[in-house]
């Protein structure tokens, strides 16, 4: 493993002097979540940040000879849809292996249905949580107890979990008055919820030693306090993780560790992720997206014979090499990637594959300018829109280029 960012190397050498010391290291206890189904860094600006295969090699890394508990808070997806099903059960299983000790199921995730929470019980090693569940719902506990931490799971939208499972659903103070009557457990909870219901729960219950709640951006430099509980939050879209020590019965050694490309990948969590590329290309989810009726597309090389010049500058851009960036990564029949590496996805008369539409492969004219059979058959009479910084945004958006700025991309392409 190529490492180690600062947080880490700290870490193992204060862990070595406690060690030597013969003082108690504690319990290293490692939180994700809100993975929202990303699960490789995506994007044209570098570096990004994220990915499960990152996150498997910062956790073994975290918890090396450690007692530990990993906490995933939820939300692995956004989305119901079959790829949404095989990320969810991806991160499960690669989670599983590190090992997990409780996966919070969330409304996210028991919206996929009955027959994926049964899978994600089973992938992630039955370590599903949720407090809203009685015991007599299989395959999800309401509490997980392990190194003296008592972990339940609560949210504000139980009613969304019960329908989602087709199960009846108790209220969150339920789950709380069993957490703290836990014997001999700290309490600990995972919270399908924000910052400020995070403070009203724990200034509801001061008894609670630990709160994760969900927040948009990244994790804050510090934990939060609310009274004597301590609050915290791994932010969003997996791109970090955050580390506390739980030790003579408080939690310390808060780190917010940003997953970026210090870290090497796992090759346990890449092997799940090449399994996981696999499974979306054999079921062709490509060819399984919905399109709409437009008007018919040239293709760049048909643009090129009027307009030569303009052709030129986009073969010298990475433009014209779209495509292959993701068929190097295998991404080329993921319904994620390829909208933005070819010409015309959502439409009818867009881009299938390299053997059948092979015009409308890359970045090209039309990405920007919009369908042009009718201009390349007749350019005085069907004029085109110019294209300009709204074409861009189509697919520059800051989730995945997050440092776009038109003018200065615009130098790499102007034509």
């Amino acid at each position: 493993m190529k490492l180690l960012l600062p947080a880490l190397v700290l870490l193992g050498l204060a862990i070595a002097r406690a060690m030597t010391a013969g003082e108690d290291p504690g319990v290293v206890v490692v939180i994700g979540g809100d993975t929202l189904g990303y699960l490789s860094p995506c994007g044209c600006t570098k570096p990004m940040s994220g990915g499960i295969r990152r996150r498997a090699t910062a956790i073994r890394a975290l918890t090396h000879e450690r007692k530990s508990v990993i906490l995933e808070n939820g939300g692995l997806v956004k989305g119901e849809s079959r790829q949404d099903e095989m990320k969810a059960e991806t991160l499960a299983e690669t989670l599983a292996d590190l090992p997990l000790t409780a996966l919070h199921l969330t409304s996210a995730e028991a919206k996929l249905g009955k027959g994926a929470w049964e899978s994600l019980a089973r992938l992630s090693g039955a370590k599903l949580v949720c407090g809203h569940l009685t015991p007599q719902v299989g395959l999800v506990s309401p509490i997980i107890v392990k190194h003296g931490l008592a972990i339940t799971g609560i949210s504000s939208r139980a009613a969304e979990i019960g329908r989602g499972l087709g199960v009846a659903t108790s209220p969150a103070e339920d789950a709380i008055e069993a957490l703290l009557f836990t014997p001999n457990a700290a309490p600990v909870v995972l919270l399908e919820g924000d910052e400020d219901e995070a403070r009203k729960l724990a200034r509801a219950h001061p008894e609670l030693k630990l709160i994760v709640y969900q927040a948009d951006g990244d994790p804050p430099k510090a934990p939060l306090r609310e009274g004597p509980t301590t609050l915290v939050t791994p932010g969003e879209r997996g791109k970090y993780l955050v580390k506390l020590v739980w030790r003579d019965g408080a939690f310390s050694e808060y780190a917010s560790i940003d997953l970026g490309p210090a870290f090497s990948d796992d090759p346990h969590a890449a092997r799940a992720y090449e399994r996981y590329l696999g499974r979306v290309t054999d079921e062709k989810l490509l060819d399984r997206l919905p399109r709409t009726k437009t008007p018919g597309f040239a293709g760049t090389k048909t643009c090129g014979s009027c307009h030569s010049d303009a052709h030129k500058v986009w073969e010298g851009t990475a433009h014209a090499g779209a495509l292959s960036t993701l068929e190097k990564d295998k991404h080329d029949r993921d319904p994620d990637c390829v909208g933005c590496h070819v010409v015309g996805l959502s439409s009818e008369s867009g881009f299938r594959d390299r053997l059948k539409t092979p015009a409308l492969a890359d970045v090209g004219c039309e990405s920007c300018h919009g369908p042009s059979a009718e201009h390349a058959a007749n350019p005085y009479e069907a004029k085109l829109k110019p294209a300009g910084e709204a074409s861009c945004k189509s697919c520059h958006v800051p989730d995945h280029s997050p440092e776009f700025d038109f003018a200065k991309y615009w130098e790499k392409i102007k034509h």
